[in-house]
């Protein structure tokens, strides 16, 4: 195929893949947890990291990591701090994300400030620098929710039972919080702070529709968020059109296709079970 013979193309497949595997993996806890809105939370904070770095001259991918993880760890800081839930002290964060970062280019109206590549995505215009990081810090992530996701399990599904039994509940969440205010930041440059969000939640309700375990929900889950990325950006090619966007849509496209799945069967000539395990 001709679309892999340019270098930004095959930078855009490889961290979309990354992405479209970590994003899920996870959201699978986060919407599990009830936690869906963290992700837009944190996306929308990292905004006005992202301006102060613009205004400053600094990398906006160390920024948007930097603010990410500050507003991760706020929002679970608030969370188990106060007497506030967590989609409250999400709506904080975002809240004051988005003005701070409104306020600081407000000042700087006379720069040429290009916030719209983060705002809804530029994966094509992914740098050799970012693309390492990415497979860096992408890579690390999905190693660290590896070697968690059994202690992540027990939590989400009994958070009482897995204090009781020993496990260190509270330093778990942290790293978890940590690890899903890193894969926000990562992956702001595909489909961007307004959309971020989308990616990590849809295809894991996705998957929720079609499958009858945890273990299903999380494989569906990733393949869905792979398969969406690479057609995203397939699509986004060929038709010279914004593959943040469309990435998101094909998610949202997917998921009615699982909502006829699972109300349907028979157009799929499949027999749904409802069984749970």
């Amino acid at each position: 195929m001709d679309v892999f013979q340019y270098t930004f193309m095959q930078y855009a497949f490889i961290s979309g893949i990354i992405i479209g595997l970590l994003c899920p993996l996870i959201g699978v806890f986060l919407v599990l947890r009830n936690l869906s809105l963290v992700a837009d939370g944190i996306a929308h904070l990292s905004f006005g990291g992202l301006a102060l770095g613009i205004i400053l001259g600094l990398n906006p991918s160390i920024t948007l990591l930097i603010s990410s993880i500050v507003g991760g760890l706020g929002i679970d800081y608030i969370s188990r701090k106060t007497k506030l839930y967590g989609d409250t002290a999400t709506a904080i964060f975002l809240s004051a994300g988005m003005a701070l970062g409104i306020v600081i280019i407000s000042f700087f109206k006379g720069m040429n400030i290009n916030i719209n590549s983060y705002l809804f995505g530029s994966i094509l215009a992914l740098t050799k620098a970012e693309l390492i990081l990415t497979i860096v810090v992408g890579g690390l992530s999905i190693l660290i929710i590896y070697l968690i996701y059994r202690a992540l399990f027990y939590i989400t599904f009994d958070e009482d039972s897995a204090k009781a039994s020993g496990l260190p509940v509270e330093r778990i969440n942290i790293l978890f919080i940590l690890v899903s205010a890193i894969t926000i930041a990562i992956s702001i440059r595909i489909s961007g702070i307004l959309l971020v969000s989308a990616l990590t939640v849809i295809p894991v309700a996705t998957a929720i529709e079609v499958s009858n375990s945890f273990k299903m929900t999380t494989i569906i889950s990733l393949i869905v968020g792979v398969l969406s990325v690479l057609m995203g950006l397939l699509f986004s090619y060929y038709f010279n059109v914004a593959s943040g966007g469309v990435i998101i849509l094909l998610n949202v496209f997917i998921f009615m296709l699982s909502l006829l799945f699972k109300r349907f069967p028979w157009l799929f000539n499949y027999k749904v079970h409802n069984n749970k395990s």
